[in-house]
């Protein structure tokens, strides 16, 4: 690793530190709440707003042709999150970039992370995103980048399971804590925000929609703050494509217990929304087909990133049996 990358890697560990620890005092920014996720509420668009807008795409454009290639991101000190954890969405991120934003400066060719999606072909760059300090009101953000076209958002209470304790579903991102007293009641850590306010743009969309999606799965935007979710987030397949296996009955609430435990961090709390993987919510999946989309994810959908959890032929069913409980 080049020195130049070392220092980044420094920087962003340090980054890291002060955001889960810190407890900057956040300014009264109107929101809308999905979960543990708040997001900034759709402004009126002003003059200027649409050439600010097309001024950051292209200097977004800019910066995925430049580091179209992963190994030229991490010369120039992107690092991976999570870096042993293969995911369909990865977060590259630049720790000197993300100091300074949290400094408060703002370079649209300096972002804070590059995003790429993990496909058969390997890494493909398709988004950037930028952060700002929580202290930041709602004019200032809209400073950044237009409230008319982007949606801010930032994770927010966050019960981190006691150490040495598994994690269930009443703990992390989708768990369903959201309260200090009840995070301390079961014994863990309450973080109000994790990280700072933080926007994604994904400037090779053609639909405007898309180029400002808050997720990867372009199943959110600011235009519809409903909490429902689009077909975007779906299956891979349509459903009647999907294969089925024989699998044995299984028991619902172990199978929602090992969910939440292995499969909700990407699926979504519930399988509800994920972020980086397709919604199992409402989708129709028989015990069958979810077991065999358990055994076989890349048979589905080739770039899948689906770890194998090692799961047991019980797990499996209890699994299925869950998934299919959520599909009606």
């Amino acid at each position: 690793m080049s020195r130049k990358s070392l220092v980044a890697a420094g920087a962003a560990l340090v980054l890291v530190g002060l955001l889960l620890h810190d407890r900057p005092r956040a300014a009264d920014v109107p929101v809308t709440r999905r979960g543990h996720m708040e997001m900034t509420l759709h402004g009126a668009s002003q003059p200027g707003d649409a050439a600010r807008g097309d001024a950051l795409v292209a200097a977004a454009r800019t910066i995925l042709a430049k580091y179209a290639n992963v190994a030229d991101a991490e010369r120039d000190g992107y690092v991976k999150f999570l870096p042993n954890i293969p995911l369909p969405v990865e977060h590259f991120t630049n720790g000197i970039n993300a100091l300074r934003a949290n400094l408060g400066a703002f370079d649209p060719v300096a972002p804070t992370s590059i995003i790429y999606r993990r496909t058969v072909n390997g890494l493909v760059a398709s988004g950037v995103m930028y952060t700002a300090p929580n202290r930041f009101d709602e004019a200032q953000l809209d400073a950044r980048v237009p409230l008319s076209l982007g949606t801010w958002h930032r994770h927010v209470d966050f019960c981190r399971p006691p150490l040495g304790i598994p994690s269930d579903q009443r703990f992390g991102v989708s768990g369903s804590i959201v309260t200090k007293d009840a995070c301390q009641a079961a014994g863990g850590h309450f973080i109000p925000r994790v990280f700072n306010w933080m926007i994604h743009l994904w400037p090779n969309e053609s639909d405007p929609r898309k180029i400002w999606a808050v997720d990867a799965d372009m199943s959110m935007d600011h235009h519809d703050q409903t909490g429902m979710v689009s077909d975007q987030n779906m299956l891979p397949i349509a459903r009647d494509k999907i294969p089925s296996m024989a699998v044995a009955g299984g028991n619902v609430e172990r199978g929602a217990a090992i969910f939440a435990g292995n499969c909700s961090s990407c699926h979504g709390a519930g399988g509800a929304n994920g972020p980086d993987a397709p919604r199992l919510r409402g989708s129709g999946i028989a015990r069958g087909q979810a077991a065999y989309m358990i055994r076989h994810p890349r048979a589905i959908d080739p770039a899948s990133a689906m770890p194998d959890f090692g799961f047991t032929d019980r797990d499996v069913a209890d699994v299925a049996a869950y998934v299919a409980s959520l599909s009606r």
